[in-house]
């Protein structure tokens, strides 16, 4: 499973555990996993398997199905994880001709 779908599948858990007002132990508990389990998923480290799946579905009565992102959210999530690797690569050089031709290119070949 790719790394923008486990993502998007830990983000509905974590909004949805949320607005239902459960700790990550409750929710844990319910699917017989540990609270680092729980976050690993909550983080799209790690996705939790189909019985898992099902039982966060029932948990928050909704179809398992609608854990699972369409197009538009893997490229909303590509989008976020890109602009998240260049911000980091900025912020790791030190070298500033380096950062303006970065900063040029970007700007010649805008749309």
């Amino acid at each position: 499973m790719s790394s923008s779908i486990r993502k998007v599948i830990g983000a509905r858990i974590r909004i949805l555990r949320k607005r239902s007002g459960l700790s990550q132990e409750e929710v844990a508990e319910a699917i017989n996993c540990d609270n680092a389990t729980l976050s690993r998923y909550e983080r799209g480290v790690n996705a939790p398997d189909g019985a898992q799946l099902v039982q966060l579905a029932a948990l928050f009565k909704i179809t398992p199905g609608e854990f699972l992102p369409g197009s538009a959210d893997l490229q909303r999530q590509e989008l976020i994880d890109l602009r998240t690797q260049l911000i980091d690569m900025i912020f790791s050089m030190d070298d500033t001709d380096e950062i303006r031709k970065i900063l040029d290119f970007a700007i010649s070949n805008r749309k």
